[in-house]
């Protein structure tokens, strides 16, 4: 399983490279943007320079799916990682290199079964003490079986923001389930932080994503507003409430209702 990294904005100093093990950075690629590329000229980790025309998350993510192949992990640029104590599992330690390496291995091996395979957020995270949470959120984490993805055309780029959730969508929409794994956690900073998206998420397009998602997924998305202490630097802003189980409902209703009938017609 190949790690990938994509970034923009935010220097070398990536703090998911720096968290995971220097032993396995023969597995990861850090993706940067062209105008970024001569900051990784002295780098001691693989990097992929992408096309100039190649700018943000959702054409980034999608470039990975017609690049690569086989099993992947696209991981945000600024994530720090912790394990749930088993003492006492609504509380986290931060994970040893051990550890991390017990987590990638079981998002590989996780990947044999899901399609998309995600890594429980540590906020709210102390109340998901089940081993494993399927079709929910997966968000900065994310395992994935390109060659699934690319059978059903599934794409990342048909939104400016939220294409994390347009994915996993298509996805339920289509059957296929998804897993969060709960041993581990992940933490980063506010959202809209400096570097990464915030270079040109702004209000307006998070309100037209938002817009969008609920076209693409009416039953299944609905727009809200939301106020935050933290995220966007606080105040309101437009977002979207999913029913992920419902959507994964759906999806398995209706490929049983195919296999019906294409057993009928055999």
């Amino acid at each position: 399983m190949q790690i990938i990294i994509p970034t923009y904005g935010r220097g070398t100093n990536l703090t998911t490279l720096s968290s995971l093990p220097k032993y396995i950075r023969e597995w990861v690629t850090v993706l940067v943007q062209e105008r970024e590329a001569h900051l990784w000229h002295d780098s001691d980790v693989l990097v992929q320079v992408l096309p100039e025309w190649v700018q943000t998350v959702g054409p980034t993510r999608q470039w990975i799916i017609n690049n690569y192949q086989g099993k992947v992990c696209i991981m945000d640029d600024d994530l720090v990682f912790a394990t749930r104590r088993e003492d006492d599992l609504g509380k986290f330690t931060p994970s040893t290199p051990y550890e991390l390496l017990d987590m990638l291995a079981e998002i590989d091996r996780s990947l044999d079964e899901y399609p998309v395979v995600g890594l429980c957020p540590r906020e709210g995270g102390n109340r998901k003490t089940n081993p494993t949470d399927v079709n929910t959120r997966v968000i900065r984490v994310t395992g994935l079986d390109l060659e699934v993805l690319k059978k059903h055309d599934v794409r990342y780029d048909r939104l400016p923001v939220m294409e994390d959730f347009d994915m996993l969508l298509q996805m339920l929409e289509l059957g296929y389930s998804n897993v969060c794994l709960n041993k581990w956690v992940h933490n980063q900073g506010g959202s809209n932080s400096a570097g990464g998206c915030s270079t040109y998420r702004t209000e307006q397009l998070q309100t037209e994503a938002a817009n969008g998602l609920h076209e693409l997924h009416k039953p299944f998305v609905k727009v809200v507003k939301k106020k935050t202490k933290t995220a966007w630097g606080g105040g309101e802003r437009t977002d979207v409430i999913i029913q992920w189980k419902k959507a994964g409902k759906f999806g398995q209703s209706n490929l049983l209702d195919q296999r019906k009938v294409q057993s009928k017609a055999s």
